[in-house]
């Protein structure tokens, strides 16, 4: 599961093309989202669903869609989230991962992360689960604490990773667990840290409801199939 990214990065060897497939799928997500939204895809697939989408001024902040379309501050700060989790998972591929991704699970993990972000981007632009606010962004409880959830769930997961990377160049701690820095406040904080900014997204993107549904699928995978895989993992070499 994608969630497992970073273990199954480091425990499998192939060819290098999976990790430079992995980078280019994660960067071109960001283009995707965007354009889901630009050249109005997203509102037309709620359309063909029979829903009710955004209305087009409230998503775009220039007349008509397409290239040279620009977004209001919502839609803005949802491509911005997109582009948060490309660019930590691009990261972690090239700078914390020890060995080549094999290219069946860059496919995988690229895949189901883009699929998550654009049920997130369709979310924002159905007007049933919209959270596009009727002034400032801060003026939504639900934006405002998606976006503090986020914020502090990537920054959580990738400062706690580039702590451990660092332990494990060490020459002294060849072959020891790690447990300071971020981990010493939990033995998987880089996992809570995943669960709480995917609850954060989409809960910016599809309220309450959503952000609900997505923390409790992370956590029941990161509890359930996440953590007996890593401390068998860990048993196995430690």
């Amino acid at each position: 599961m994608p969630s497992m990214q970073d273990n199954v990065s480091r425990r499998k060897s192939a060819s290098p093309l999976g990790r430079a497939l992995f980078t280019g799928l994660r960067a071109l997500d960001v283009w995707w989202q965007y354009r889901l939204l630009t050249s109005g895809w997203a509102s037309a697939a709620i359309a063909k669903l029979h829903g009710h989408p955004v209305p087009t001024a409230q998503i775009l902040s220039s007349a008509g869609a397409g290239a040279g379309a620009g977004l209001q501050p919502y839609y803005g700060l949802i491509t911005l989230l997109a582009l948060g989790s490309s660019a930590k998972q691009i990261a972690t591929m090239l700078l914390v991962s020890e060995q080549e991704t094999p290219i069946a699970s860059a496919l995988t993990i690229a895949f189901f992360n883009t699929v998550f972000n654009s049920l997130n981007t369709l979310l924002s632009a159905w007007s049933v689960t919209s959270q596009s606010p009727a002034t400032g962004l801060l003026s939504s409880p639900a934006i405002a604490l998606g976006a503090a959830a986020y914020t502090v769930g990537i920054l959580t997961e990738a400062i706690s990773e580039v702590q451990r990377t660092a332990f494990k160049k060490d020459a002294r701690n060849k072959g020891a667990p790690y447990a300071g820095g971020l981990f010493s406040l939990a033995t998987n904080v880089n996992y809570g840290g995943y669960t709480l900014w995917r609850g954060g997204y989409a809960l910016v993107c599809g309220g309450v409801p959503w952000g609900a549904v997505t923390f409790s699928f992370f956590f029941w995978d990161f509890a359930v199939r996440g953590v007996p895989v890593l401390e068998q993992y860990l048993v196995g070499r430690v």
